[in-house]
């Protein structure tokens, strides 16, 4: 357990969420995530958590383990074809996190992982969050169109945004409508 990381959650458990992503941030990403889907058969959802709960610090979990965890308590492996795709935001360690299910992961080549979080980098280190995600997931959606066109299938996974805060000390969720997110970090592009 890093004392740096803990306080680094501490001190971002009031901070106001609306700074990065506002509603109508949100609400941007919700509908490109539905245009993305309709490229693809893949199940987009993004997560952004402004920290993580204080039991997974003193666990020392880490961002691509929170983000796994997350898209199994979501419901994103919930597919025909696991091509399920999450994209992960950790607010208070700065990390992006993209977490695919095994169909989708075997179609996109890490390298093609590190370019898209690269680009979110880019765009996060000049504010602009909300394109960020949003080329991120057409990038996805470009990717994985091929290997998944578009089907009519029932959409398991809600396309709208999930914001999740927790105040540190008390651990219990507080659902938000947006985040606070500081430039670009460490970040890492997972495959399930």
């Amino acid at each position: 357990m890093s004392i740096g990381r803990i306080l680094k959650h501490w001190v971002m458990s009031p901070v106001p969420v609306t700074l990065a992503f506002p509603q109508s941030s949100l609400d941007a990403v919700t509908k490109c995530i539905e245009e993305c889907e309709q490229q693809t058969s893949a199940e987009f959802r993004l997560i952004i958590e402004r920290s993580i709960p204080s039991k997974g610090l003193r666990e020392n979990i880490t961002d691509a383990q929170r983000a796994k965890e997350l898209f199994g308590r979501y419901g994103v492996w919930d597919t025909e074809d696991n091509n399920g795709v999450l994209i992960y935001l950790n607010l208070s360690d700065r990390a992006i996190e993209i977490y695919l299910d095994r169909g989708a992961a075997r179609e996109v080549r890490q390298t093609q992982l590190d370019d898209i979080v690269k680009q979110m980098e880019i765009a996060f280190a000049d504010k602009k969050f909300e394109e960020g995600v949003c080329q991120a997931f057409r990038s996805l959606a470009a990717i994985l169109s091929k290997p998944f066109p578009n089907k009519p299938v029932q959409d398991p996974v809600p396309n709208t945004c999930r914001t999740i805060t927790f105040y540190f000390l008390e651990g219990r969720p507080s659902f938000s409508p947006a985040a606070f997110l500081l430039p670009a970090g460490p970040s890492h592009g997972n495959q399930g």
